[in-house]
């Protein structure tokens, strides 16, 4: 009879522990390894940041002109209207797809604060993509937007540099901006 009495007492405890750890926030279904590794799998697609998951060349140069652009403070209106010009010419779209282009760029990197200690993560699912003359057309942009406000300072050489660093020992396809 007392083995029957204990083992009703232990499956009660059981079930009021179970019971208050549920009314503490702990849910039952994290202890499924495939519903974790599905949350695993969303964070690591959805969780990263935007700036991360740019894969067009246009869109990663859009925001590495403007990076330079701000580097030195606030952005200018000349230097807007010049890259308003750029994105016109270089990337041959229309002004009104440039200034769409401006201001996504500017969303994307306004919490950044230091483009250069992540320009790897910026760069790495576009840098495939970027063909030779891409590269050299963009480091040229760079340096003339540096440029428009008098000489270059050391933040927009770190960053210039260190995109050069980035394209130096890669090998690009051919292909245009896309």
């Amino acid at each position: 009879m007392h083995i029957v009495i204990a083992a009703i007492t232990a499956i009660a405890g059981l079930f009021w522990a179970l019971n208050a750890l549920q009314r503490s926030g702990f849910q039952f279904s994290s202890l499924n390894p495939f519903l974790a590794y599905r949350r695993w799998q969303w964070s690591r697609t959805y969780g990263a940041r935007p700036i991360y998951k740019l894969d067009r060349p246009m869109d990663v140069a859009a925001v590495l002109l403007l990076g330079v652009a701000k580097a030195d403070g606030a952005i200018t209106s000349d230097q807007k209207r010049e890259l308003l010009a750029m994105f016109q010419s270089e990337f041959s779209i229309s002004r009104d797809e440039a200034s769409d282009l401006l201001l996504a760029s500017s969303h994307l990197i306004r919490d950044e604060i230091y483009l250069v200690d992540h320009l790897d993560k910026i760069l790495a699912r576009s840098a495939e993509r970027f063909e030779p003359d891409a590269v050299a057309s963009l480091l040229a942009m760079m340096r003339k937007v540096a440029a428009l406000d008098g000489s270059i300072n050391s933040e927009q050489d770190k960053l210039i540099g260190a995109t050069e660093r980035f394209f130096e020992g890669r090998k690009q396809p051919q292909g245009k901006w896309a």
